[in-house]
């Protein structure tokens, strides 16, 4: 059975962006509501995808199959463990797996690195985003109004965060 076939929480694992997984990664823009560092994700050259693709970019995998991409990026200091979490999962993935992947990755994180705050930042319109933010018990900090251009209409950015103490 494939990890599209069930709604149980698949075993998940990642793996840096490489060319063979260029082909999957490609037919994850190409739908409409694929919004990993774009608004208009089916709308992109694959120059434009390529740009949004950096060294920090991951392929997130249910059972081995890929279903998703994630990136994280420092936020001030490199030292300061603050961090922006970029993470999409393919449309096919159930609404089940949203909450779960992102707790999976921030585990993984965690236990890579010292983080002390995680912001994810989710476009107002973004209904499936939005909903897996708050399944996973983020705190809802705000909305910048109008900073995105979606289906022609201007839209705000939610910010979503997460606070742990620091270990020093």
């Amino acid at each position: 059975m494939t990890a599209t076939a069930t709604t149980a929480t698949p075993r998940w694992s990642a793996r840096p962006f490489t060319a063979r997984d260029r082909e999957p990664v490609l037919a994850f823009f190409t739908e409409p509501d694929f919004h990993f560092r774009t608004a208009q994700p089916d709308t992109r050259s694959e120059a434009e995808i390529d740009a949004l693709l950096d060294d920090s970019t991951r392929v997130l995998l249910a059972d081995g199959e890929p279903v998703g991409l994630y990136g994280v990026e420092d936020v001030g200091s490199e030292h300061g463990s603050h961090i922006q979490l970029d993470l999409r999962l393919r449309g096919s993935a159930p609404d089940t797996w949203w909450p779960a992947a992102l707790e999976e990755v921030l585990r993984g994180l965690r236990w890579s690195r010292e983080i002390v705050r995680v912001t994810v930042r989710v476009g107002a319109y973004d209904t499936r985003g939005l909903a897996a933010a708050r399944a996973a018990g983020l705190t809802e900090e705000g909305t910048l109004g109008d900073i995105e251009l979606h289906d022609g209409v201007r839209s705000g950015t939610v910010f979503f965060s997460r606070i742990w103490a620091p270990t020093s």
